[in-house]
């Protein structure tokens, strides 16, 4: 007889790349089924390219990875489905009741060959398809602008977010690879933008970059969140402002770890315990959870393995997740059905 064992808990995770959440046979098969050619007719050879399965992984193996996977995405059938499988997977898997998955639409539509609107309206349905099945369950979309495209592309971006925010996108982040001549300052107009039509925001900083980048990045956005972040932990200035702002960082342990960013255990405990000491929230992520094949209750299950905080101050963290989230959160109450 087949049983399945519930976690006590609700979880809510803020911070994850749909491009790299997705389960591998379930890749496999969004791929077959549009006939994309992949770079290998082996399953397990292509389990062991989307779940980067080598010794040592690099910032350059993330971005290249996104690329395959961003390519099987690549079509409104794909993202409905793709929605579908991530909200449902992560209740069923982690008791997770609140999620906020997030995507760059540009990225989805072959260079142009497909619709933008209709990439997202898909990812909507299939978000919509979950939220039916599972009606504890609150998402929302968060749509990725990106250091590697030109403000003009981003800004069709936000506006796209602006446009379906009655439908379930929540907010609007930057990632990527810093490319030449990206610039924060560029964007405080459109995340003023967004945020005068109802959008939240948030953005990547503190991870590859440095606690002094961080610290303009605070200054030039207007922000309700931030995703990582961890390297405030070597700057008390930047800390306090982070505080006084009232922002709580999506920290991503095993994502960090994974490509060196945090050194082990050992590094991480004195990042985190900095953060909570300072009074800075924050709550635990995936970021890429097929990719790492890790999920959220892994991920708390870190703080327990290398001893970096109690249970009561896990619960803590959960509540600040719950409290942080761009989606609304009264139980029953599904805003976009």
């Amino acid at each position: 007889m087949v049983t399945s064992t519930r976690p006590t808990k609700e979880l809510a995770e803020l911070h994850f790349h749909l491009g790299q959440s997705v389960e591998p046979h379930i890749l496999w098969s969004i791929a077959h089924e549009q006939g994309i050619k992949l770079p290998s007719k082996d399953y397990w050879e292509f389990f062991d390219l989307v779940t980067l399965n080598k010794e040592k992984v690099t910032w350059e193996d993330y971005h290249k990875l996104f690329h395959l996977t961003e390519l099987i995405q690549s079509s409104p059938v794909s993202m409905e489905r793709t929605l579908y499988e991530v909200i449902s997977g992560a209740y069923r898997v982690s008791n997770i009741t609140v999620l906020e998955p997030s995507f760059n639409p540009m990225f989805r539509n072959r260079g142009g060959e497909r619709d933008l609107d209709q990439i997202i309206l898909a990812a909507l349905r299939g978000m919509e398809r979950a939220l039916a099945e599972f009606p504890k369950v609150r998402a929302g979309l968060i749509v990725l602008l990106d250091r590697r495209l030109s403000k003009e592309q981003n800004a069709v971006v936000v506006r796209k977010a602006i446009k379906y925010r009655s439908r379930g996108v929540v907010g609007i982040d930057i990632a990527g690879p810093v490319a030449d001549g990206f610039r924060y300052d560029d964007y405080a107009d459109l995340y003023a933008e967004a945020r005068d039509a109802g959008i939240k925001t948030t953005v990547h900083t503190g991870e590859d970059g440095t606690a002094e980048e961080m610290d303009h990045v605070l200054d030039v956005l207007p922000l309700d969140r931030l995703n990582h972040g961890f390297r405030a932990y070597s700057n008390p200035k930047v800390m306090e402002k982070v505080r006084k702002k009232n922002l709580t960082m999506c920290l991503c342990p095993t994502s960090n770890l994974s490509v060196g960013f945090i050194k082990d255990g050992g590094h991480l405990k004195e990042v985190i315990r900095a953060l909570y000491d300072a009074g800075v929230k924050f709550c635990v992520n995936t970021d890429n959870p097929s990719m790492l094949k890790t999920n959220l209750t892994k991920e708390i299950d870190l703080l327990r393995t290398h001893a970096i905080l109690t249970e009561e101050e896990i619960d803590q963290t959960i509540r600040w997740a719950f409290e942080a989230s761009f989606v609304p959160t009264e139980i029953g109450k599904n805003l976009y059905l």
